[in-house]
């Protein structure tokens, strides 16, 4: 049995999310997750799939527990072996480098704004920390 731990929702987040981004764009997307994680005092499984926090989880519930590896992967459906790969290297990197929170001034959100050049109505009630190409960083 294969049971998903922290760093694997982390890495089927970052598949989901940051695939045709930067390494340094999937490393600032997984610090808004811990940042959520320090905050709430959550496991990031819990916050990856809390309700609403993420697009793609709502059209794929959690579940954590699989027979085995191909079972994961189809459930989660993960096409792309390479870029799950990545994704495990950006969960481990932006984790080396993270440390707690010490401001209330920290990113918890962000949106793609390649998507919609429109923010979501969320987002404007929050200030913006940070801008890179495909993404627009918020502090709560």
């Amino acid at each position: 049995m294969l049971v998903l731990t922290a760093q694997m929702c982390m890495a089927i987040n970052l598949y989901k999310e940051c695939r045709g981004t930067s390494d340094h764009e999937c490393q600032m997307i997984n610090n808004v997750v811990l940042n959520r994680v320090y905050k709430n005092n959550n496991d990031a499984c819990e916050e990856i799939f809390r309700p609403g926090q993420f697009s793609w989880t709502k059209k794929t519930p959690q579940k954590l527990e699989f027979t085995d590896y191909d079972d994961m992967v189809a459930y989660y459906k993960i096409n792309e072996a390479g870029q799950l790969a990545r994704a495990f290297d950006n969960v481990n990197k932006s984790i080396a480098s993270f440390s707690a929170p010490n401001t209330n001034k920290t990113m918890t959100f962000y949106y793609d704004n390649t998507i919609s050049g429109n923010p979501p109505a969320w987002a404007k009630r929050m200030s913006v920390a940070y801008k890179s190409k495909h993404f627009i960083f918020f502090n709560a």
